[in-house]
């Protein structure tokens, strides 16, 4: 198992860890409804380390880069990020990714739901004949060589302002920038998947404790502090971001979970495409949407049934407690004609308590009031 580079001071601060993937992670730091209030109210600093990192330099580069992923990578214009998903050879999906164009390389962070050896090996072979010059693909793994640390929430803007200057503020969302600290430099990534301000940091980890020092001593200004992994799950739901981890690993295949708009349709190929076109020149017949439980359901399970006219008609596949809406909330794959907002089912069984379908996301973030030019 990989053990994180900043894991004693995350300990320290009472971090609680756990294994994921291959790689251990930290969970929580404080109760979710406290890590909830940071980062929708104010400013949270997380530990994205697991993630898997890779530096890819060259015109080749670029080749395998774009022969792997969904989205088209020779298209990414200078210091801009590109969102996309990396699958296996049968289109079911390994990693949800940003792609970042740094002028002379690319940087690619991944979190997937293979370990780092397996990823690693795609990579290394993208299921296309090799030729010589594919073979020249400078690839450089910093999976372990660097840390990655998350900046979200309603303030996260201030503390990417008070480390690197006013002029953050100009970043639009996906894109990069290098800037110094301490006596090297770190890149910052404007990105985030709460749908508050978001920021990643990555620096190499011996860089790693004095900047997630700063980093915390700024948010702790502001009003914020440090949180864990499992508040992420909870808020990428509210926002209705893809979570690889959640109904990403449940379900598997791109297109019911909505993902089409990850993928270059127009591309000649990438790994799993044959499969992903087959599936979806056949027409795929479920689709994720979401939903709300009553205000007297104690909790939503997964795995739980939605219930129709007394039949089992959808499962749930991701849930969480929404603390701006009290009330919890869901993600379901249901039939395609039962795909939409505005339907009540019922939970577990014939007769048991009302769910209904509903648009996502189902809340209004706080950092839509805020004018970053205006600052």
């Amino acid at each position: 198992m990989r053990k994180l580079p900043l894991r004693d001071l995350l300990a320290s601060q009472g971090a609680t860890f756990r294994e994921r993937y291959g790689v251990e992670v930290p969970v929580s730091v404080s109760d979710l409804k406290k890590e909830y209030g940071l980062i929708r109210d104010a400013v949270g600093i997380t530990d994205f380390s697991f993630m898997q990192k890779y530096r890819v330099s060259g015109d080749a580069g670029v080749d395998l880069l774009d022969r792997l992923f969904a989205g088209n990578v020779a298209k990414i214009r200078f210091y801009r990020v590109l969102h996309t998903f990396l699958a296996d050879d049968q289109g079911r999906l390994v990693a949800d990714a940003y792609i970042a164009n740094n002028d002379e390389d690319f940087i690619v962070l991944c979190e997937s739901i293979a370990d780092d050896a397996d990823l690693k090996k795609l990579f290394s072979f993208d299921g296309q004949p090799k030729t010589e010059e594919a073979g020249t693909a400078g690839i450089d793994d910093l999976t372990e060589s660097h840390v990655v640390i998350g900046i979200d929430g309603y303030h996260a803007w201030k503390v990417a302002k008070d480390l690197f200057g006013a002029d953050v503020l100009g970043l639009p969302y996906l894109s990069v920038e290098s800037y110094p600290f301490e006596d090297g430099s770190v890149l910052l990534f404007r990105a985030g998947k709460t749908s508050e301000f978001g920021y990643l940091v990555m620096a190499p980890k011996e860089a790693g404790p004095k900047l997630m020092q700063a980093l915390l001593q700024s948010a702790q200004q502001h009003g914020g502090g440090l949180c864990g992994s499992q508040i992420h799950n909870e808020l990428r739901l509210e926002g209705r971001f893809f979570n690889i981890f959640a109904e990403g690993a449940r379900v598997n295949d791109p297109l019911p979970l909505g993902l089409q708009w990850m993928i270059d349709f127009d591309k000649e190929a990438f790994l799993g495409s044959q499969a992903i076109l087959a599936r979806r020149e056949k027409g795929y017949d479920q689709k994720i949407i979401g939903i709300k439980a009553d205000a007297a359901v104690p909790e939503l399970k997964i795995g739980d049934a939605l219930f129709y006219e007394g039949q089992p008609v959808a499962s749930i596949q991701a849930t969480c407690f929404s603390h701006t809406l009290n009330a919890h909330v869901g993600l379901a794959l249901f039939p395609v004609d039962m795909a939409y907002a505005g339907l009540r089912f019922e939970l577990g069984q014939a007769g048991g308590p009302a769910v209904e379908t509903i648009s996502m996301p189902p809340i209004i973030p706080k950092s839509l009031s805020v004018k970053l030019d205006e600052q």
